[in-house]
């Protein structure tokens, strides 16, 4: 006996879409079959068992022997799509398949859909603008609609762009947020600091255009006595308390995802972790290893092209942030200049011009501190 079951999105949500699997192997369903194409899941009635599922996205068509030793076993491989069993209830199986390829894949397909969103939600909030002006600027304004059979495939693209897409965004940016939900607990009890001290708090807005700078700030702080404690949760407020000098080595990572062992490799080398966040776009870390006076501050990368690589991806990161909105706002700002020449300038149109000129200004400047801060990872490398 055969059975179907359609699941559009399964592949949204790995680890549910693995747990329906190993429940329906508990009733008897067992998996047979994948049509990737139809979103249709196959299953075989048998006796009932305690199977585990994995799910991979991978090329590799072997299983590698650490895995294999535990149990796993393909029963699904299609066009990277792997699919292993454990007839081991989860409990007793001591190793798993990683997740690092469905981790990458979801990554894109994320920001692809979050993308393609924010750009519809910019040209809409243009188009309400540009609505806008139209109607203020002209006496008794208004507009007609004419009548056309595209209009059905018009509605349907508004309501796919407002439904499947952000809904696709959301979904992926979860399963993402899920599937890397390892141990990432930052170490505040760093290192033996006094307690006893005075406690001062430092804010430090913008350090991540230019983390170069917040990690040399960080290590003078150490260097005078001012010990870290802990860094607030938005990464702003940095507490210190006053104790004894010390030699700490800071570095301030940037990724833009993370694979599933990233703070478990840095804490295995004696790094301890003091501050971590996780946006939609832009994954930071702040780690600290202290050293004695006769060694040589440790570098949590000591490859140069390493380096000139991570301050490439913040720029070329703050790039594809700020880039738009900025041009979107000189538009704007050009836009509104043209339809106020033809019935002249009031105070309204010089504050959303003084305002958007402002947005234009704050976000340019970060972007140029970005780009400065690669020119000094370049100069840096060719010093090398």
């Amino acid at each position: 006996m055969i059975l179907k079951q359609f699941k559009p999105f399964w592949s949204y949500d790995i680890t549910k879409t693995e747990n329906w699997l190993t429940s329906m192997a508990a009733k008897g369903w067992h998996f047979a079959e994948l049509n990737i194409f139809t979103r249709q899941f196959f299953f075989e009635k048998g006796e009932p068992n305690e199977a585990t599922f994995r799910i991979q996205y991978d090329k590799t068509a072997e299983v590698p022997v650490s895995i294999e030793d535990s149990g796993w076993e393909y029963v699904y491989q299609r066009r990277k799509w792997n699919i292993l069993r454990n007839q081991d209830p989860a409990s007793g199986i001591s190793a798993f398949p990683v997740r690092d390829g469905i981790i990458k894949r979801n990554y894109i397909l994320r920001n692809v859909f979050g993308g393609i969103f924010l750009y519809h939600l910019f040209t809409f909030i243009i188009f309400l603008f540009i609505t806008g002006s139209i109607l203020l600027s002209s006496e008794g304004g208004s507009f007609k609609v004419v009548g056309s059979p595209f209009w059905i495939l018009t509605i349907t693209a508004w309501i796919l762009m407002w439904t499947f897409v952000p809904y696709s965004a959301f979904k992926l940016h979860q399963s993402v947020k899920q599937l890397s939900d390892f141990s990432k607990a930052t170490d505040f009890e760093m290192l033996p600091a006094s307690k006893t001290g005075s406690i001062i708090t430092k804010w430090k807005f913008g350090w991540n255009y230019e983390p170069d700078k917040l990690e040399q700030w960080l290590e003078e702080m150490e260097q005078a006595g001012y010990n870290l404690m802990r860094i607030s949760t938005a990464g702003l407020k940095f507490h210190f308390v006053q104790g004894t000098p010390r030699n700490v080595s800071y570095c301030v990572d940037f990724q833009n995802t993370r694979h599933q062992h990233y703070f478990d490799i840095h804490k295995e080398a004696g790094w301890l972790l003091m501050y971590t966040s996780g946006s939609f776009q832009t994954k930071w870390a702040i780690w600290a290893k202290e050293y004695q006076d006769d060694e040589e501050p440790p570098q949590l990368y000591s490859d140069s092209e390493h380096m000139l690589k991570h301050g490439r991806r913040i720029a070329l990161t703050n790039f594809a942030i700020f880039g738009p909105i900025i041009v979107m706002y000189i538009g704007l700002i050009v836009m509104n200049i043209n339809l106020a020449q033809t019935r002249g300038m009031d105070t309204l149109d010089w504050t959303i011009i003084i305002l958007f000129g402002i947005v234009i200004i704050e976000d340019g400047w970060l972007l140029m501190k970005s780009g400065f801060y690669y020119r000094r990872m370049k100069h840096r490398h060719k010093n090398k």
